[in-house]
């Protein structure tokens, strides 16, 4: 059975990772609402996950009666999504969610317009809008929270690739997540995102990740930049951690009106 609350007009971004899901709403304004979190537990299916991740939602806006109501819902999941089918095609934070259809999965329970796209797209686009790369268009954003990912921008467009794969740092798999930084590894992540930014030729490049790690990081790779690839910035993150779900609230506030344009 899905929920709709009547009341309140609200946007609603939703952000997991392998173990914490996040909720957020906000008015049309872009105001907070509400906020929320919760340890995520074993989730070995598409059903458990609807009814753990949905299921919250649908329960957030029962408890609030009839004060408000969803106009539209952001999904920023951790791996490839398909943006067409809202389905997770490849997780980067357990393997038992690829091919999880996160927008099916959660219209069950609430009926709402639901968008899904990855994490590191959804941090990009906030950080472009009124973040650290504010109203650049060519932008190279990289996590290296956990898995290292990346995402890029050109001439105002999203990369995506041919089979949304755009952003995957395989060469960065092999550090040790959470863990302190040994110089081989912040030569390798200085190396790998020098080439990726020569490649690209960003005027921005957006860093995310432990505050003790940018430390370090930050700096290196300009200096390595000013060397070899002249001309793009290095900065942080705005919204650090954050960045996922307030892009969410964008991609909410998008398909909201998506919604009423094709009711």
């Amino acid at each position: 059975m899905t929920e709709q609350a009547t009341g309140q007009p609200v946007l609603v971004a939703v952000d997991f990772t392998a173990d914490t899901l996040r909720l957020l709403m906000t008015d049309l304004d872009g105001r907070e609402v509400m906020r929320e979190r919760w340890p995520l537990d074993d989730l070995p299916d598409e059903a458990a996950w609807s009814w753990e991740v949905g299921g919250r939602i649908a329960s957030t806006f029962a408890k609030e009666g009839q004060r408000r109501s969803a106009l539209g819902i952001g999904v920023a999941c951790p791996g490839t999504v398909d943006p067409v089918s809202g389905v997770l095609l490849h997780s980067t934070a357990r393997a038992e969610w690829d091919g999880l259809s996160v927008v099916h999965a959660i219209r069950r329970h609430i009926d709402a317009p639901v968008a899904a796209v990855n994490r590191c797209h959804a941090a990009l686009d906030v950080e472009v809008s009124s973040g650290a790369a504010e109203d650049a268009e060519d932008v190279l954003y990289v996590s290296l929270r956990g898995i290292p990912q990346a995402a890029a921008m050109v001439a105002g467009r999203m990369l995506r690739g041919a089979s949304h794969e755009a952003g995957a740092l395989p060469a960065l798999a092999d550090i040790e997540p959470n863990a302190p930084l040994t110089e081989e590894a912040q030569e390798s992540i200085a190396s790998v995102l020098a080439d990726a930014t020569a490649l690209l030729n960003p005027q921005v490049v957006v860093l995310e990740g432990e505050s003790e790690h940018l430390d370090v990081l930050v700096p290196l790779l300009q200096s390595v930049l000013d060397e070899v690839a002249p001309g793009p910035q290095v900065v942080r993150a705005r919204f650090e951690d954050d960045g996922a779900l307030l892009g969410a609230v964008r991609v909410a506030s998008i398909v909201s009106y998506e919604g009423e344009r094709d009711a």
